[in-house]
């Protein structure tokens, strides 16, 4: 897919990886809008059910149409599973608000050709305990959406599941901690260029579907 003249929208895009993927979809010829909690031209609470709905709603009327959807949105907070009552909100946000916003912009994307790309997260594919059991659970849900979709209307969907990345909260974090100490094994970190290269070929490679891109320390593996 060239990118050039297409439409992306971007969740979770304010900042972060979310940042980092919309300017390099933007450099790469897209117009990319971002959705987000603040900071954001769609604001949006994706914890909360029908907002997804409403965010993909009101891209496609902005872009006139839709062409890639990012699903980069998510993050988990203390307390976590089962210490917390709230658990049903992270898995809302990291898996809830995806199905429901793949669902909605099928239409949209399936018109033009389009793709839709998951972010998941390292945390799903352990075998180790983790401490935000929910966000997890869920990451490891957006993975087998993933695969269990493929292609879908003519939309196709793949995945990203990035181990630990140098974002500046990360960096901040390692200011005071260890890598060992925040990341899961293997203590690696990946740069925000690596994730928005495999992000890149997951929309640009059309042979590419229903597939799972695992970095880990820049060593690039597809999982079915």
């Amino acid at each position: 897919m060239d990118l050039i003249g297409r439409t992306a929208l971007v969740t979770g895009g304010a900042s972060g990886i979310g940042a980092a993927i919309a300017a390099a979809v933007e450099a790469a010829g897209a117009e990319v809008l971002i959705a987000d909690r603040e900071r954001a031209p769609i604001l949006v609470d994706l914890s909360r059910p029908g907002e997804a709905e409403r965010m993909v709603d009101e891209a496609v009327e902005r872009l006139s149409g839709l062409d890639v959807l990012v699903c980069n949105a998510g993050g988990y907070s203390p307390p976590t599973y089962p210490a917390n009552d709230n658990w049903r909100a992270t898995l809302e946000l990291n898996l809830g608000s995806v199905m429901e916003a793949i669902r909605r912009a099928l239409p949209a994307l399936g018109a033009r050709g389009g793709c839709v790309v998951n972010i998941a997260s390292s945390a799903a594919m352990g075998a180790e305990p983790y401490c935000g059991v929910e966000y997890a659970v869920a990451k490891a849900g957006m993975i087998r959406l993933t695969t269990a979709l493929g292609t879908f209307g003519g939309v196709r969907i793949n995945c990203l599941c990035p181990h630990t990345v140098a974002t500046d909260a990360v960096l901040r974090e390692l200011e005071s901690r260890s890598l060992e100490e925040i990341a899961p094994p293997p203590p690696t970190i990946l740069s925000l260029d690596e994730v928005c290269t495999g992000v890149l070929r997951l929309i640009q490679d059309e042979s590419l579907t229903g597939r799972v891109l695992v970095l880990t320390g820049g060593e690039q593996t597809y999982l079915i």
